[in-house]
This record gives structure tokens, C-alpha cells and sequence, in this order.
């Protein structure tokens, strides 16, 4: 099978990494070649429990089980058991009063949504989003993603959105220096809403850690700020956990770093156990103006995706994966600063949890270098070692939540004799 061939003429978008995956065993990946990889992508962030164990077993089985009952119904058609057990759960371990949700096919599908919920409930048709924030590839999430390169030649997108500062505290928008700076990138806010907008500012749109920014983490009091602008404009707090939520960053959802209670949450990636699924989740206030044609997915909340999803976050319970995402995250994030400290072409490591972000920069200028950045991918590549590059220039660790520190200590022994051949 000429794989190469028949995805350049029949597969619309080119693969990153040229490499054909045939299996996965654990927190590693297999190449058709027999060659194994360890995997710190999790596949975008969707394969938290890793591959082919007795974690992703008890998944396949609840699955499979559905599978056998009923494929596919539409969950706000006819009732659907898979569905509503998976919303009862998630009202539980949702953070403040979240409540009441509606399942889609992906996180993009669920920032559509949220986007109608907010405007229909605040009656008013604003948007605010951050720089650099990523919110999907659909055409109301591309307009709330604040990165060019991924709705370049699309427009013209969503009029009333508007962009406001990063919390980038390595390279600020505004030219300030944290913590002088009394984090003006939340204090702007207030003077962007009361000159650049119409005054009608239905809801500020978040990622607790921009992910694809290269995993950037706000300073404390960023939010704090934020939320204290939402109440006092009106302004519905809408927090996208597309990529944070489920234990990714040491906490079942980001935003409990912050003690942030959002009137609306979106969901998506690991939520569907390794199937299609996403979700946005609105208090019970906010419910109460939605109505039956408001949003639409046909496919969404897919029973047998539900079912994965249930059963992702009884493993996730059972086996404290959250606490040993925030015990090896500590660990891995420790030894990477102390390699950064002997290495010219790191400027900062930073993230939470297994979500941790490597800035590499050009040796004397301190910019930012895709270039390195690549090389030091390639090389690591060549050893066996599986990651991604956002922000420009940040290498993105986001392995399974079941890594093992011998899995970690494998993978800064590798990086460390990369970075050395970087000096």
C-alpha cells in the first residue's frame, strides 16, 4: 500500500509528521517499520488514558457494549440513557453552578453553540476574545480565535468580535514587565469596552491556558481581574476547556487553578474517550432562554461516544489520574527548568500538570525560532520522541495522563543530549 501516493491525491490536508502509525501499547506508538515512539501529543490531547491497556480496555468494552444496543440516536430526539448518565456526571464535576448541557461532535461544534447561548441570553451581540487564544476552525470559533494563520483567505468572519491583550508575561503586547506591570492586560479591558466597542458586550471568551499561544499561563490575578469586569459589565464569562478539561493540567478542569465558576463551559478532545464528542454546559440561569431549534447536531452526543466518555471519567476517578498528572507534571516541568538553565536556546518552560510548553529562541537575540524549534523536533523525532510545535516556536508536551516517571526520565535524557548539541 503506497499510503504516501494516496493521501497526496486524495487527502485534502498534508500530514505533519510523515510517519505511518500502525498500533499503540501504553504511552507509546508504533510505526508500521516496527519502530516504537513515545507519545507526548496524546493524539491533539484526545488519548489521555494512552494505548491498548487495561484503562482504554474498560473504555472499548462500554463501547463495544453500546455499540451492540444501539449505535446512533439523536440525544434531543429521543432519550437517550448513554447521554443523560454522561450530563448527570458532568453537573457533578463541573466547577460552580454548570448544569445543563448540550452534546456535539467536537469543541468547535461546542463554541458555536456557546455562541448562540450567549448572545440569546445576554441580548446583546458583542464578542470578546483573546490574542493569540485558539477557539476552533469553524467559522464563529475561527472568529473568536485570535491567531491570523489559522483564518487566513476565510473572511470576512462574525462582525462584533473584537481581541483583547494575551496574558503573555514573556512577550507582552503592551511592553510591560510582570508583576510591575499590575497585569495591565486585564486592565485594558476596561477602556477597550468603554471606546472600542458599542457597549454591548455579551461575553468574553477564554481558554484558562491558551494552548495553542505555546501553552501560556496567566500570572495570578489575570483572572481575578477578568471576572471582576464580567460582573460589573454584564458580560457572560464563557471558559473553553477543549484541551485543559479532564485532568490535563493536574486539575479535573483548568479553570479550578483560579476558582473561576463560568456561566457557560465548552468541552471536546478527551471528553469522547477517543470518539468524536464535545459539549457546552450553561448554569441553570442561562438554560432558561434556550430553546428546542436554538442549536442542532445530529451526530452530536452520539450514544456510543457518550458511553467512552462515562467511562473516561470513571477511570479518571478511580484511579486519581488528576493527582498523578499534577505529581508527574511538577516533576517533569522541575527538570526541564533545570535544563533550561544550561541552555542558550531555551528561554522559558511553563504550564501546569502534563501540559507544559518549551519556549526555544535564536541564541543571541532571544527571539523566538520555528527554525530550532524544528530541528530540535526532528532530532527528537529520530530518537523516538513525539511532540508538537505551537506559538511559533514552543515545543507543546501534552503525553497520556498515565505516563511513568521511567517514561519521563527516558525523555530528558534524550532532550538534555539534543540541547546540547543546540549550543
Amino acid at each position: 500500500m503506497d499510503i504516501k501516493r494516496q493521501y497526496e491525491e486524495f487527502i485534502l490536508k498534508p500530514v505533519v509528521n510523515p510517519i505511518t502509525l500502525r498500533e499503540g501499547k501504553g504511552v507509546k506508538l508504533i510505526d508500521r517499520s516496527g519502530k516504537e515512539y513515545l507519545d507526548f501529543t496524546a493524539g491533539g490531547g484526545i488519548s489521555i488514558l494512552g494505548y491498548n491497556n487495561e484503562y482504554t480496555e474498560y473504555v472499548q468494552d462500554a463501547a463495544i457494549k453500546q455499540m451492540k444496543r444501539i449505535p446512533h440516536i439523536p440525544h434531543y430526539i429521543y432519550y437517550s440513557e448513554p447521554a443523560a448518565a454522561l450530563a448527570e456526571k458532568l453537573a457533578e464535576i463541573t466547577p460552580g453552578k454548570l448544569k445543563k448541557m448540550f452534546f456535539s461532535n467536537s469543541g468547535s461544534e461546542a463554541v458555536e453553540g456557546a455562541i448562540r447561548t450567549a448572545r440569546k441570553y445576554a441580548g446583546k451581540f458583542e464578542l470578546l476574545a483573546l490574542q493569540q487564544g485558539f477557539m476552533g476552525r469553524t467559522i464563529g470559533a475561527a472568529s473568536l480565535t485570535g491567531i491570523s494563520r489559522n483564518k487566513k483567505g476565510i473572511g470576512p468572519l462574525l462582525p462584533g468580535v473584537y481581541h483583547i491583550p494575551a496574558p503573555h508575561c514573556l512577550r507582552c503586547s503592551l511592553r510591560q514587565t510582570y508583576p510591575g506591570c499590575g497585569i495591565a492586560c486585564a486592565d485594558y479591558v476596561e477602556d477597550f469596552i468603554a471606546y472600542g466597542t458599542c457597549g454591548d458586550v455579551a461575553a468574553l471568551f477564554v481558554e484558562p491556558i491558551l494552548g495553542d499561544a505555546g501553552v501560556l499561563v496567566p500570572p495570578d490575578g489575570y483572572f481575578e481581574k477578568l471576572i471582576s469586569l464580567c460582573g460589573r459589565h454584564g458580560i457572560t464569562l464563557v471558559i473553553d476547556e477543549t484541551l485543559t478539561g479532564l485532568g490535563r493540567t493536574g486539575k479535573m478542569f483548568a479553570s479550578e487553578h483560579w476558582g473561576m465558576e463560568p456561566e457557560i463551559m465548552t468541552l471536546g478532545k478527551a471528553l469522547g474517550g477517543g470518539f468524536p464528542l464535545g459539549a457546552f454546559i450553561v448554569t441553570e440561569r442561562v438554560a432558561t432562554v434556550f430553546e428546542y431549534e436554538d442549536f442542532s447536531s445530529t451526530a452530536g452526543g452520539n450514544p456510543v461516544a457518550c458511553a467512552a466518555g462515562l467511562a473516561t471519567i470513571e477511570v479518571l476517578e478511580k484511579e486519581r489520574l488528576c493527582e498523578k498528572a499534577a505529581a508527574t507534571g511538577a516533576y517533569l516541568m522541575e527538570a526541564l527548568q533545570r535544563l533550561a538553565l544550561d541552555s542558550p536556546v531555551v528561554e522559558e518552560v511553563r504550564g501546569k500538570g502534563l501540559f507544559i510548553g518549551i519556549e526555544i529562541v535564536e541564541k543571541q537575540s532571544r527571539v523566538a525560532s520555528p527554525q530550532k524549534a524544528q530541528e530540535i523536533k526532528q532530532k527528537m523525532v529520530e530518537r523516538g520522541y513525539l511532540f508538537d510545535i505551537f506559538g511559533p516556536s514552543s515545543l507543546r508536551l501534552t503525553p497520556p495522563l498515565i505516563i511513568e516517571k521511567e517514561h519521563v526520565n527516558a525523555f530528558l535524557e534524550g532532550f538534555g543530549s539534543v540541547l546540547k548539541g543546540m549550543g
